[in-house]
This record gives structure tokens, C-alpha cells and sequence, in this order.
């Protein structure tokens, strides 16, 4: 019966994990996509926030979690609101029930890249990966 209860517990934890890195990869990503849409470098960033460049990858990436404090000061220093950090996030019930794939996430992360002929091939690559998981569901 314990053992059962910490299989459970364990399984917990992942998909909370997994949740939080779901958003935290979107909050990253939209950090980067802010950051260059106002023409700063990484260093910028970390000048002004009296921390490393590589610490905004982190960030970026969704690597590191941005605590609520420091996404008040981003979203100041870039002169948007917070809200804009998680604009276009996957409604909280889809991420919390487990709906959201893999294949949800790439495709996203697909369109920056810098090579449109490559980007267009792994992009149709992705979706008909994706239909096919749908067709055979």
C-alpha cells in the first residue's frame, strides 16, 4: 500500500514538473521574443538587472524559473505588463489535465528558426507527426 502511495506521489510530482516547465519555457520564450523586439542583447538585460548573460539564457530558455519580482522588473525595464509574459499560454485546465504534448511546444519554437527551407520542412515534419498521432488516437 506505501509503495502504491509513493508511486503516486512520484507521478504527482513529475506532471507538476512538467507543467511548470510548460510555462516556464512560454514565459522565457516571450522574454526573448520582447528583448529582441526592442533591439537589446542578453547583456543588456543582465546589466540592468546586475546579473550574468547567462543567466537571462536561462531564463530564456526556460532553464531557470523568473520569479515573480524579477518578471515585475523585466516587464518595467521593457516597458510591458506582466500579463504580456503569458499571453498566448495554454489555458490553465489544459495544461493542469495533461493535454498539452511535446508536439504542442515544438511547433511553436520551430517558426524561430533562422533557416525558412529548414524550418519549413521540420514544421511539416512536426504536423504530420501530430496528425498521425490524431488519426491513430
Amino acid at each position: 500500500m506505501a509503495q502504491q502511495s509513493d508511486e503516486n506521489e512520484d507521478k504527482h510530482s513529475l506532471l507538476s514538473a512538467r507543467k511548470a516547465d510548460i510555462i516556464d519555457k512560454h514565459v522565457g520564450r516571450r522574454l526573448r521574443d520582447r528583448r529582441r523586439a526592442l533591439d537589446l542583447s542578453q547583456q543588456d538585460i543582465a546589466n540592468i538587472l546586475s546579473i550574468s548573460y547567462q543567466q537571462v539564457q536561462k531564463y530564456e530558455s526556460g532553464q531557470n524559473r523568473v520569479s515573480a519580482g524579477r518578471l515585475y522588473l523585466l516587464a518595467h525595464i521593457m516597458q510591458t505588463e506582466v500579463s504580456y509574459f503569458y499571453e498566448g499560454l495554454p489555458a490553465g485546465d489544459e495544461i493542469l489535465s495533461g493535454r498539452i504534448t511535446d508536439m504542442d511546444l515544438i511547433i511553436p519554437e520551430l517558426e524561430t528558426l533562422p533557416n525558412v527551407s529548414v524550418r519549413d520542412a521540420l514544421s511539416d515534419l512536426v504536423r504530420a507527426i501530430k496528425e498521425s498521432k490524431i488519426t491513430t488516437s
